[in-house]
């Protein structure tokens, strides 16, 4: 834990409510708090289930006709609710809405309240479907009913799942005619980027992707989940890696292009409304134990461990549950089935010989200035401290306009990178971006303020950069409508050693081997 933490994030309190922050020109302002609760919040009680008992979620794609009819009617008894009944379908659209539009603010506090781009983003949508899935079983009087999950990270899954497509309820007419199926989903997607990739090359980028986002560039806890956030805190400290893609990728490619705010999925406050919404968050939820299967552990901060959400439950009771409490997805009752995660031991290929430097004629990033191609600096590396910490890019006062989306990439020792640039390359560090509803952050005037942190250590290790005295970093922003340009204050390397994945404590231990090898060569 940090030294001089504050508190960690208490729930709303729903009687001070707003109207959601930061919607699109456009987007009539509307009210999407939840029905207020007179009396204080029933705490959660955690009841472990025995492991017979465990609900299963399976992948969408694989749903045989029963228990896509089954998930088809639960849907429909939801959209049958009163809208004013917290249980409704347009309440439960409206739980993302509020949290995530900043609606709410943090209890206890006047800091306005946003579970995105924060350590908060996984164990929220944990609640919430948790919850959205128990208000559907207890509708259908089935306690055996799960969630499926979309499985767009592997090759028979990368289009929308037949039963979203098929049966009535669960179907969504504000999604982008072109991508509707056979169309293969486009994990690097943002908006109005037409694919320039076969699909099998799609299919392969896809796969790289989510071998980046949770194997290679997760080797720490604050890289996958987020940064710390906490009370009075300002929003959007920054994202962990499965908040760009998969997540606003899925978002974005999803809904409709030409709708305000490329609703419904394209957006924060809209994207609830379509019920493939918790098809993807529930494969988003899928990773955190995939991720944890593979060696890492659950921060353990208590700020994080004690922030707090309310949801109703099947009961139409408010519940204030806490983060501590959604660790292990079978204490609360389900499970993902075993699907083949074929991108796991993935491999890209390197478009450079590796070593690298500015040779005069490209581009220099400036600080203050927007970025409107790519550009490139020479970064000195610390070479010691990457023999004991995870060599991080850290881009900080990243500014731009809200209600606008923004993106950029970034590359490892690859100045002549481009928008052309195949993502599927050893030397891709990571992307930046917002949803084109924007996170309502850290604001002076119409403008965000943000940082993003991109794990290098596994490319600085692929690329045999071990003994160099610097690195060359490229960002290359997308500016073509609708997007807008963003602005840096500083690019600079720093080296994490909090909250390490075995595999990559192993690694540096190996590193710090051979270097001590090296020097005894010499001597």
């Amino acid at each position: 834990m940090e030294m001089g933490a504050a508190d960690p994030v208490l729930a709303p309190e729903l009687q001070y409510c707003h109207l959601p922050i930061g919607l699109p020109d456009g987007e009539l302002p509307f009210d999407c708090c939840a029905p207020n609760w007179d009396k204080p919040a029933i705490d959660f009680q955690l009841n472990e289930t025995a492991v017979g008992a465990l609900r299963i979620r399976r992948a969408a794609h694989t749903l045989d006709a029963e228990y896509a009819e089954k998930l088809d009617r639960a849907y429909g008894l939801m959209k049958a609710l009163p809208s004013e009944d917290p249980r409704s379908f347009t309440q439960q659209a409206n739980i993302h809405c509020a949290y995530c539009s900043s609606a709410y603010q943090m209890g206890n506090s006047t800091m306005p309240l946003q579970v995105h781009a924060s350590w908060l983003f996984f164990s929220f949508h944990r609640w919430y479907l948790y919850f959205h899935e128990r208000i559907l079983a207890s509708l259908l009087g089935d306690d055996t009913f799960a969630l499926p999950f979309w499985n767009y990270d592997h090759p028979d899954g990368m289009t929308i799942p037949h039963p979203y497509m098929a049966y009535p309820n669960l179907t969504d007419t504000l999604r982008e005619p072109s991508h509707l199926p056979p169309a293969k989903i486009m994990l690097d997607y943002y908006y109005m980027n037409a694919s320039i990739r076969t699909a099998e090359e799609q299919v392969a980028a896809n796969l790289a992707i989510i071998y980046r986002m949770v194997v290679s560039g997760a080797p720490t806890q604050y890289r996958f989940f987020g940064q710390p956030y906490r009370k009075d805190d300002p929003a959007e400290p920054g994202y962990g890696t499965m908040e760009t893609m998969p997540h606003n990728s899925v978002h974005g490619w999803t809904g409709d292009q030409n709708e305000v705010g490329k609703k419904d999925m394209g957006t924060l406050y809209a994207a609830g409304r379509d019920p493939v919404f918790y098809a993807h968050h529930a494969s988003l939820d899928r990773f955190w134990d995939v991720w944890k299967s593979l060696g890492n552990d659950d921060i353990d901060d208590p700020d994080y461990l004690n922030s707090e959400f309310v949801f109703y439950n099947e009961n139409a009771e408010l519940i204030k549950v806490k983060v501590k409490d959604s660790l292990d997805s079978a204490k609360l009752g389900y499970v993902y089935e075993d699907v083949e995660n074929v991108w796991l031991n993935w491999t890209t290929p390197r478009l450079s010989d590796g070593v690298a430097s500015l040779t005069g004629f490209e581009k220099l990033c400036v600080m203050g200035e927007d970025l409107t191609e790519p550009c490139s600096l020479e970064l000195s590396r610390d070479k010691e401290a990457a023999l004991i910490g995870d060599e991080t890019l850290l881009v900080e006062g990243i500014e731009g306009a809200l209600s606008v989306p923004a993106h950029f990439e970034a590359f490892v020792n690859l100045p002549v990178a481009t928008r052309a640039t195949m993502i599927n390359c050893t030397e891709y560090a990571g992307r930046f971006s917002t949803l084109a509803q924007n996170i309502v952050t850290n604001m002076t005037g119409d403008f965000l303020r943000t940082s993003s942190r991109f794990s290098i250590g596994s490319i600085v290790d692929s690329l045999e950069l071990n003994d160099q005295e610097s690195l060359v970093v490229t960002l290359v922003p997308n500016v073509d409508s609708p997007y807008a340009p963003v602005r840096i204050s500083n690019l600079r390397l720093q080296y994490e050693t909090e909250g390490l994945s075995r595999h990559r404590r192993q690694q540096l231990l190996q590193q710090r081997a051979r270097a001590r090898a090296s020097k005894l060569s010499q001597q």
